[in-house]
């Protein structure tokens, strides 16, 4: 069944493979040859609507950053990665320790 088209979000793409067990939101930005890449599963946002709402927030706050940063997008994108690491997953769905 083919999806009725979609307004382009800028620097945002819709992944929904038919064999794979990802659907979800790709935010990807490139400056001066550096990438800043992240997915957002309808699974661990708990639907499209949210994996998208948290695709916009995710690339406003790298634009934002890169707009504090203009020369240094390696400086940003790392910061941006930093914040992400610490709100990575949605309230209940955290990561398990290494049991060693």
């Amino acid at each position: 069944m083919l999806r009725p088209a979609m307004k382009t979000i800028r620097n945002i793409t819709r992944f929904t493979y038919e064999f794979t067990s990802f659907q979800g939101w790709r935010v990807t930005l490139c400056r001066n040859q550096v990438h800043f890449t992240r997915y957002f599963s309808d699974k661990q946002y708990g639907g499209e609507g949210a994996a998208l709402e948290a695709a916009l927030a995710t690339r406003n706050m790298v634009l934002a950053r890169l707009r504090e940063y203009p020369d240094e997008p390696e400086r940003a994108f790392e910061i941006c990665r930093e914040e992400q690491q610490q709100t990575r997953y949605p309230r209940g769905l955290r990561p398990r320790k290494n049991m060693s």
